[in-house]
């Protein structure tokens, strides 16, 4: 199945945390459903534990070389906070969904962990399973999964659904076959859309949020054939930069929603507060300023004397101008001690009758002279009022009731002082009656304060509450008791369209979050790309180092660190090129060497055997050479002697070159002695030759402090290379003369002469020039290798000048008065 076994819970679960986690803490009032009731108070530290768990899991996925620890505490905090919400909010409320996927998750999650699935992943097995156990408690039990319908209709098609494809899925995995596999998972991805879908209309943010993950899971698992290689510099570039870029962005994004929210509310609280105290300053104020006009003109000294005359016309004077315009009563009576009309309210259209029935006239009866208020009723013209009543004793016996209303109706079109996103009731709590509603304007109905808070907690002269109203939403409610009266004013908030700038300002960090996130992940893997492709230039590099068909060399763009790595890299190639060059070319003179020593050495040694073996066989034989033979036997055997001892300290004083063993024993000497004792050896040893050489010497003696033994054998190596490469009878001329700063000596020949590409690598150890390989005189190539390295020992130089093949050769040497080791 490949992909579809590889693929983790851990990576499902990290998302589906994130996406919750986000939710809960920066929109945390829409969770107002009545299934959140629980977890409300918490909802932030839950959707934070959330956050670190999920966080923490993803760092350990993409870090695998982190402690282990980092990966087991992201799960712990995780699996916390999945338990604490599928308790409070699946267990405790029967939903059945939550209380299906939630322990699905988390036991498959921990799964993943045990030895026996190492290395194996188990999300398609936690897909299928969700899928069966949805589909078939959908068409046995549909009433349980209506929130996932339109209208209750869908839930046992969407079962079957759900069911046939979790069983092909199954099949796929047990059979090991991804194509239905990835079938099924294309059919589960729409039927967790559909289901996202409709909990989306409904508000269901967290469930939204799980279904979109199952939803895009279930594609990727569908269409992805290969997962990328998941190495490289672009994968480090990747997860860097996914975590450096979205997870501070949601961090500093919460802590700012968290402010943001704890601003608000204390604004929110505070604006209640004060909208609660406006209203009821100003019932107070009407309250007060109706029970002082009613017991003013109860105490008037004219009205008075009309009840005791039984002056009607009086009585209406006083009842009119209580009703006036410039009044505060919307209507005003008066009824005698029986409950009779004496003066009808004009406003009222002057309706008379026995009023004796009415609470406030029996309140009012009971004795006194208070000014009392009455409940909400309802006149004989069917309107609402509250009523103000005050007892007045005339004398002579006489009591009447002197009563003034305020209209319901008036007082609910009264502009509140509170703000238009703040609701304001207004009730009696003697009976709950509603008195006043800034949204519906009833009244003399149940207030639905009562019905959110209770009568207990609007008991309290003040106080402050959140509630759920009978649609979910959260309500913030501030009630206070106007004083002097049985009545409570409540004004209550909607949290969510209070809290919507902080939630819209939420969902713009997040949008920014995962804006700025994939832009930084576009980013880093253009960069990773540039990055890469240079990379993989010098890695190609490097596996052709040493291959000696081609010359490595790569791009060195920019002024970055790979290009300064790539520089050093073509500068590496640069010397290791040229490093095998001269191991080719010195493994080429080596074996060129070996093979000129091996001849060279064999030169003298057969002579020596053949005379040895000569003068053995004569031994044995008894037969006595002449005087004259034997000479020239010895004669000959003390040459080759004298060759081998040649070649043999050659190879000495090279090895001695190469481990730095080339000293100097430096004393005064006479150079001009020196070269005719050089030159009269090399005559006796070469007597066919004594015509050609010449000397040329100043008159008086060269002193200086030299190594005569070295300047021996640089002269003797200098004459003797003449005499080999110089035809015979052709002249070698040496001259030695003194010059301002020393001494110069030159050797010159008419022989056959040095190539010109020849002459910058003459003195290189076994280098023989291309004429003289040809023109064979014996010798390994190392006698002017020593001589440069004599020369410049006592801090001279030495030059060979050719014109050409043919055209002989001038080596000139120029020696100081004294050897640089000795004057060091």
């Amino acid at each position: 199945m490949g992909i579809l076994e590889r693929a983790r819970v851990e990576w499902f679960a990290a998302a589906c945390g994130l996406v919750v986690g986000t939710t809960m803490v920066f929109v945390p009032f829409e969770f107002g459903a009545a299934i959140f009731q629980l977890i409300y108070p918490y909802v932030r530290p839950l959707g934070s534990l959330f956050l670190v768990g999920s966080a923490m899991m993803i760092a350990s996925l993409l870090y695998p070389a982190w402690p282990g620890f980092v990966g087991w505490l992201g799960r712990a905090l995780f699996l916390g906070a999945v338990g604490v919400y599928w308790w409070c909010a699946s267990i405790l409320f029967l939903s059945p969904s939550g209380a299906i996927l939630y322990p699905l998750i988390a036991a498959t999650l921990l799964a993943e962990r045990s030895a026996r699935f190492q290395g194996r992943g188990l999300l398609t097995v936690l897909i299928a399973s969700v899928s069966l156990c949805f589909g078939t408690l959908m068409l046995l039990v549909p009433h349980g999964f209506d929130r996932f319908s339109f209208q209750g209709a869908g839930i046992q098609p969407l079962g079957a659904a759900l069911l046939g494809a979790g069983a092909l899925l199954a099949v796929g995995l047990w059979r090991r076959w991804p194509g239905a596999g990835r079938v099924a998972l294309g059919g589960l991805s729409a039927a967790f859309l559909y289901m996202m879908g409709v909990l989306a209309v409904r508000g269901s943010w967290t469930g939204m949020s799980v279904y979109a993950v199952l939803t895009l899971t279930c594609a990727l698992l569908a269409a992805v054939r290969r997962w990328p290689t998941l190495a490289g510099v672009r994968w480090r570039l990747f997860r860097g930069m996914a975590l450096a870029s979205v997870l501070p962005i949601l961090g500093v994004g919460a802590v700012t929603s968290y402010l943001a929210q704890r601003a608000l509310e204390v604004e929110l609280r505070g604006k209640a507060r004060q909208a609660v105290a406006a209203e009821t300053a100003w019932l107070e104020q009407t309250v007060t300023l109706a029970r002082s006009l009613l017991r003013a003109q109860s105490r008037n000294a004219g009205f008075l004397a009309a009840v005791r005359a039984g002056d009607r016309e009086g009585m209406r004077e006083t009842v009119e101008l209580l009703e006036s315009e410039v009044a505060l009563f919307d209507a005003a009576w008066l009824l005698d001690a029986s409950g009779e009309t004496l003066v009808a309210s004009a406003r009222l259209n002057r309706i008379v009758g026995n009023f004796a029935h009415r609470d406030y006239f029996q309140d009012a009866m009971k004795g006194g002279d208070q000014v009392l208020l009455s409940r909400p009723f309802l006149t004989r013209a069917n309107l609402p009022f509250v009523v103000f009543t005050v007892p007045v004793d005339a004398g002579n016996g006489t009591r009447v009731v002197l009563v003034g209303g305020l209209s319901l109706q008036r007082l609910g079109l009264q502009p509140t002082l509170a703000s238009r996103s703040y609701h304001v009731e207004l009730f009696d709590r003697r009976d709950g009656t509603l008195l006043r509603e800034t949204d519906r304007g009833g009244v003399l109905t149940r207030a639905p304060l009562l019905a959110l808070l209770g009568e207990e907690a609007l008991s309290t002269a003040e106080g402050m509450w959140e509630a759920l109203d009978a649609s979910g939403r959260r309500l913030l409610v501030a009630h206070a008791q106007v004083a002097g009266t049985p009545w409570t004013v409540g004004v209550t908030a909607r949290l969510r369209e209070a809290f919507a700038p902080v939630t819209r300002m939420g969902a713009w960090v997040v949008a920014i979050a995962v804006l700025a996130g994939a832009i930084a992940l576009m980013l880093s893997q253009w960069v990773g790309r540039d990055v890469a492709v240079r990379l993989e230039s010098l890695r190609d590099g490097f596996a052709a180092l040493g291959t000696p068909a081609r010359e490595l060399r790569v791009r060195a763009e920019g002024d970055d660190e790979v290009a300064q790595l790539a520089s050093g890299f073509n500068e590496m190639a640069a010397r290791i090129d040229r490093t095998q060059k001269e191991l080719r070319e010195a493994i080429a003179i080596r074996d060129q060497f070996l093979s000129m020593a091996s001849h060279e050495l064999r030169t003298p040694l057969t002579p020596l055997k053949a005379t040895l073996d000569l003068l053995i066989r004569q031994s044995e034989s008894g037969a006595r050479p002449t005087p004259e033979r034997q000479r020239a036997v010895f004669e000959r055997l003390t040459r080759q002697v004298d060759r081998l001892t040649r070649l043999i300290g050659d190879m000495l004083d090279v090895s001695r070159l190469q481990s730095g063993r080339f000293a100097l024993t430096v004393a005064p000497m006479d150079l001009t002695a020196l070269a005719r004792d050089v030159m009269e050896r090399v005559q006796v040893s070469r007597p066919e030759r004594q015509g050609g050489l010449s000397l040329e010497l100043p008159t008086e003696p060269l002193m200086g402090r030299w190594d005569e033994q070295r300047l021996d054998q640089l002269l003797t190596n200098l004459v003797e290379n003449a005499l080999r490469y110089s035809p015979p009878g052709t002249p070698v001329l040496v001259r030695v003369r003194e010059e301002a700063d020393g001494v110069r000596v030159e050797v010159e020949d008419r022989g056959i002469g040095i190539p010109e590409e020849s002459l910058p690598q003459l003195f290189t150890p076994f280098f023989r020039a291309r004429n003289a390989t040809e023109h064979y005189a014996g010798g390994l190539g190392l006698g002017l290798a020593i001589c440069r390295e004599i020369v410049e020992r006592h801090g001279g130089r030495i030059q060979a000048r050719s014109e050409g093949p043919g055209k002989g050769t001038c080596f000139t040497v120029w020696l100081p008065r004294a050897a640089v080791a000795d004057a060091a």
